[in-house]
């Protein structure tokens, strides 16, 4: 014979509230989603807004029965009138943390002796939480980047030659190659990719700047030229990389603009005139790059600073043998606070260089809007960033006793490793590691 199939009587549970028990004669909760119908004139289908699912508020009728059911009213009223939410064992729900909902109606009958009614009236607690303001630093910026662009195609309208000579044109186009060139010999050794388009654009300069193309082109090729990375979906030390590399377009003196000088003969002014803003497009699209390469840099799930330990209680312990969990959760590659603060400084070194250097006024205004929402955004990343120091093990140990040791917490040895690139956390040398203050 099998084991008897439990009943439904069976599976109820002894109904209680704060710890004072009643029995319940009948129970009901109402269950489904809260939803908004908007009808509109001349519409002969409305909308149906879903809201999100009913707050549970179960109704018990209860009862307690005994001789000393006047007592266990008392305890009841007691345990009802508290304030704040309570444990209510439901009968076929189970424990619920509930709020008592308005008055509850208590009473007695003469044709009920030893018996004192109660219809109990219950909402679910559910939890306080707080809604957080945040400007969408990242979106902004990458706002501003497109705007920047747009002002950088617009002030290509500048580049022309026209009616100049064809050894003109040809010298633009040859000192357009060179930057192509230096760019490609740059970016040869942090991504192929990039250089590998930027020899690609150089055998295309002779269509693209010669009349009677205006050159926008040029712009559009550029774009894609910075585009063309194959490691700007890599991981945070891949993107500083090359955030480093695009501001060093504009910080080197390869591209810098030419004086163009009085004693000069014509064709000589309007070469250096058309290769300056050929060689500017270069510097503010790599700059316009590097700025959106920031917003593309991981962030923490949750910021560090806020991570706080349960204040009372017993001490929670946990490990994977106790609680089935992985051995190691999934760690986020996020940029180092010390990276941070060089990319901003690189940065903002790159584009007042470059405002030095621009004499158009929208132009101007651009890169200084995306300066102004470049450090708002890494500002934000730096708050979800904890500061590092310096610190040198007494002897080689794993990296698991000097989690404990150092942070009191055995679970962020990864995060000693990682930083470091430990060949192996089970022996971690004797020498300084870069490790989170807190």
């Amino acid at each position: 014979m099998g084991e008897a199939t439990m009943t439904w009587k069976d599976r109820l549970q002894d109904a209680s509230f704060r710890g004072v028990p009643f029995k319940v004669e009948s129970e009901g909760a109402p269950v489904g989603r809260r939803v908004e119908t908007h009808e509109y004139p001349n519409r002969d289908k409305p909308y149906t807004e879903d809201l999100g699912k009913v707050t549970f508020r179960p109704d018990i009728t209860a009862y307690v029965v005994g001789d000393d059911c006047f007592e266990q009213r008392d305890r009841l009223i007691e345990a009802l009138n508290k304030p704040g939410p309570g444990t209510l064992i439901h009968p076929t729900y189970g424990e619920l943390s509930v709020c008592v909902n308005g008055e509850i109606k208590v009473g007695t009958t003469s044709s009920e002796g030893r018996m004192v009614r109660f219809d109990l009236l219950f909402v679910e607690a559910g939890e306080l939480s707080y809604p957080t303001a945040g400007a969408a630093t990242a979106n902004t910026l990458v706002s501003s980047c497109s705007a920047l662009d747009d002002c950088i195609s617009d002030n290509f309208d500048q580049f022309g030659m026209e009616g100049m000579p064809d050894f003109v044109q040809n010298g633009v186009i040859d000192d357009a190659k060179g930057m192509l060139g230096y760019v490609s010999d740059k970016m040869a050794m942090v991504d192929s990719g990039i250089s590998a388009a930027a020899r690609l654009l150089q055998g295309d300069i002779s269509v693209l700047l010669p009349p009677p193309s205006s050159g926008k082109g040029f712009i559009e090729q550029l774009q894609t030229m910075w585009r063309a990375g194959n490691r700007l979906s890599g991981n945070a030390s891949d993107l500083y990389t090359m955030i480093k590399n695009f501001s060093g377009i504009t910080l080197g003196s390869d591209l810098a603009p030419r004086g163009v000088w009085k004693t000069d003969s014509k064709s000589t002014r309007n070469r250096t005139q058309q290769s300056n803003v050929v060689s500017s497009a270069i510097r503010t699209t790599a700059i316009s790059e590097a700025a959106y390469t920031v917003t593309n840099l991981p962030t923490a799930s949750t910021p560090s600073r806020n991570v706080s330990q349960q204040a009372v209680g017993w001490p929670s312990v946990t490990h994977p043998a106790l609680n089935n969990a992985p051995d190691e959760t999934a760690s986020v590659d996020v940029p180092s606070w010390d990276e941070l603060v060089d990319i901003r400084d690189t940065l903002n070194t790159a584009i007042d260089k470059e405002l030095s250097r621009t004499t158009d006024d929208r132009l101007f205004l651009a890169l200084r809007r995306v300066k102004s929402d470049l450090n708002n955004d890494i500002k934000t990343r730096l708050v979800q960033t904890q500061k590092t120091v310096e610190r040198t093990p007494d002897d080689v140990l794993p990296a698991l006793v000097l989690a404990a040791n150092w942070f009191d917490d055995a679970s962020r040895e990864s995060d000693i490793v990682r930083r470091n690139a430990v060949a192996h956390p089970g022996f971690v040398p004797v020498s300084p590691l870069r490790v989170p203050v807190r």
